[in-house]
């Protein structure tokens, strides 16, 4: 392999290209025949390839550099006696379509953006309807046809989302009961009413806080894992393996997740209930208001219909959140962090539907 420059007829430079040009091989080659032309600007080149015997890509890269290089009419870069099968090779390349040219990014308006935001969220809304109806369809299979329904898989889930989730539940109850208690009996304070605190705290945990905070524990603890579960089945494939044995993931993973959500959240959610009030009443002690006086008052104040208004409302945040962590996982896209991001979104979504699900009904019940 050698790269040599002499002069070659009248005004003309002579270059030779021998032996094996490769991405080893080229550096040297390559600088050679760069000085080469730089040194003679305005004069024609003659490249010998008549001894060239391989090229590779790196090779082909610097035969189109030599030919395609701006210079002027008269200094133009001729390549003589080359194989025919590297000019065959050659000719087949456009190196155009080597690297093409980076799109300009348009300039999108809010305006637009806003339009694309709301087209995606109608798109998704549109998506989630269908994938409950689907849903639908399967718990009322399920309720009219026996075996459709694996209770054991409902107890397995039931367990995992609820009996592991008491103690944190129990930890955010008692501390939500403290906390309301302690705010509002300061502001109570001041005006000689401390009694009603105990009002606010039990309207407030039975109707709200009880359900409510329960519900997002639930969404950013079981709501999360439904999605990372099903899409992690959907990246393996086992999604469309139980399409092949001709099977509904809806009726398989879907609808054991829908019923042990909604059964396990209002349990959660009593359990939340309790702990607050207790939590509230050892609060009350510090305002000179016992235990006793605190169950008398708080049986006054609350009603059957306020603890039967938190379980519905569990009972609804329950199959919500499921239905979004399935829904997510079976939307997951390919690779692992697809399973993330399904994670994430089901998290993010299922906090903002309970939020909007616990508006609706503090309007219709008012």
């Amino acid at each position: 392999m050698s790269a040599t420059a002499d002069a070659a007829g009248p005004g003309a430079v002579r270059f030779a290209l021998e032996g094996r040009i490769t991405a080893g091989t080229a550096a040297p080659i390559w600088k050679s025949a760069t000085d080469t032309l730089v040194s003679h600007p305005n004069r024609p080149i003659v490249v010998d390839a008549s001894k060239l015997e391989y090229v590779d890509d790196v090779g082909i890269a610097l035969l189109f550099d030599l030919t395609r290089r701006e210079r002027p009419p008269e200094a133009k870069v001729e390549i003589r006696d080359l194989a025919p099968n590297l000019a065959t090779l050659i000719g087949a390349y456009d190196p155009k379509k080597f690297v093409p040219p980076a799109p300009e990014r348009a300039h999108v308006g809010i305006i637009e953006q806003i339009g694309r935001a709301t087209e995606r969220q109608i798109e998704y809304a549109q998506q989630m309807l269908g994938f409950l109806g689907n849903c639908f369809k399967a718990m009322g299979l399920a309720l009219t046809r026996r075996g459709v329904l694996r209770w054991g898989e409902v107890l397995d889930v039931a367990t995992e989302a609820g009996a592991n989730a008491v103690p944190i539940v129990l930890l955010i109850g008692f501390l939500m009961g403290v906390i309301i208690a302690f705010e509002i009996g300061l502001v109570a304070q001041q005006f000689g009413a401390v009694i009603f605190v105990v009002n606010g705290v039990g309207v407030a945990m039975l109707r709200e806080l009880g359900p409510l905070m329960t519900a997002i524990v639930f969404a950013g603890r079981t709501g999360a894992a439904f999605a990372a579960q099903i899409g992690t089945q959907k990246v393996n494939e086992e999604v469309n393996a139980i399409h092949t044995f001709g099977l509904d993931p809806v009726h398989f993973l879907v609808l054991p997740r829908l019923v042990a959500a909604t059964l396990v959240l209002p349990v959660l959610a009593v359990f939340a209930d309790v702990i607050g009030l207790f939590g509230g009443a050892l609060v009350m002690v510090g305002f000179d208001i016992g235990f006793v006086q605190f169950y008398y008052q708080l049986l006054g104040a609350v009603s059957m219909t306020d603890f039967l208004l938190g379980l519905a409302k569990a009972a609804t945040f329950g199959f919500a959140l499921a239905a979004i962590g399935c829904q997510r996982g079976l939307a997951t896209g390919a690779g692992a962090t697809s399973v993330g991001l399904s994670a994430t979104s089901a998290v993010v979504t299922g906090i903002v539907v309970i939020v909007v699900i616990d508006g609706i009904f503090t309007v219709l019940t008012s």
